[in-house]
């Protein structure tokens, strides 16, 4: 069955709420969508709806963290940190404020919204500015157990969600850990590294070219930063072929983050699969196939790769 990773949001914002006095919510008038709403509705003198103003949202979210509040900002991921990056890198990284910005809609599978609304750059916007914590949930429970994690980390935080629903990759047995990677699939032909929605063609794919008789280690890089360095360097030693797969630009994105690593301190072969130009309206997995993000692309350019 497949369910929607923002209802898993919604639901760790309202039991924070419960758990911490302190905790406030922000939105910018897209609550129904990113599901601060279900917040709101049950703390309603805690909820600040500030309208299209996300400059003014993500400042004043700023000024309570200052005053001990823990806020939770929230909205399309377009507009934060696409609008107010200046508020962001001065107001709240800066002065590491404990502020926790959670978007929504991030990258390509927002669908039929189109480029202006495709977010494919906002992790290369976080990704450089200073002790932000960057995490990219990839089905509702790591959605939810990021969300109740990044409430203990005493500084600024990025969470990106997405819009469609998923299956679950991961269950209360499994052992989820917010703060870490994830080898889903082992093997040792060629690693395959992915985040958020595409970790999900990822590991289809894996599965499709175990039944071609390769053997495909598929990563689930819930944390962009700080980087979860051991598992893709010993993914790299193991396999000598890595591949990267992100609903987001390859330029600055999580692609370019682990050819740094391994430039650096094991080179590899890498291939990176992402978006690097504007896109255009269409459905999800119309989209995918087009950009080359379908699990079939990812099998394609897994043995391209390992050839």
């Amino acid at each position: 069955m497949k369910l929607n990773v923002r209802n898993y949001y919604g639901n760790a914002l309202v039991e924070l709420g419960r758990e911490d006095p302190d905790v406030v919510a922000f939105d910018a008038d897209l609550s129904n969508s990113t599901k601060t709403a279900m917040f709101g509705n049950e703390f309603p003198e805690r909820f600040f709806n500030m309208g299209i103003c996300e400059q003014d949202m993500v400042s004043t979210a700023a000024g309570m963290a200052a005053c001990g509040k823990i806020p939770f900002v929230s909205t399309f991921s377009v507009f934060v940190p696409g609008r107010c990056f200046d508020q962001i890198r001065m107001c709240i990284a800066y002065p590491e404020m404990n502020v926790k910005l959670v978007s929504t809609h991030g990258g390509i599978s927002v669908g039929k919204d189109g480029p202006s609304h495709h977010a494919v750059e906002d992790l290369s916007l976080m990704k450089v500015l200073p002790d932000f914590n960057i995490f990219v949930p990839c089905d509702p429970l790591s959605a939810y157990s990021t969300i109740k994690t990044i409430h203990d980390i005493k500084g600024p935080c990025y969470v990106r969600l997405f819009r469609d629903s998923v299956e679950s990759i991961y269950d209360e047995d499994s052992g989820f850990d917010p703060l870490h990677s994830h080898v889903l699939q082992d093997g040792d032909d060629l690693a395959i590294i992915g985040h958020g929605f595409a970790t999900h063609n990822a590991l289809a794919a894996g599965k499709m070219l175990e039944a071609e008789g390769y053997s495909a280690r598929i990563i689930d890089l819930q944390v962009l930063r700080p980087l979860d360095e051991k598992t893709i360097l010993r993914a790299a030693k193991d396999c000598g072929n890595v591949l990267t797969v992100e609903d987001h630009s390859i330029f600055g994105g999580m692609g370019s983050t682990i050819t740094d690593l391994l430039s650096q301190r094991l080179p590899t072969k890498v291939s990176m699969l992402g978006v690097d130009r504007f896109t255009e309206s269409g459905r999800p997995d119309d989209l995918y196939d087009k950009y080359g993000l379908s699990a079939r692309s990812i099998v394609e350019k897994s043995k391209e790769l390992i050839r």
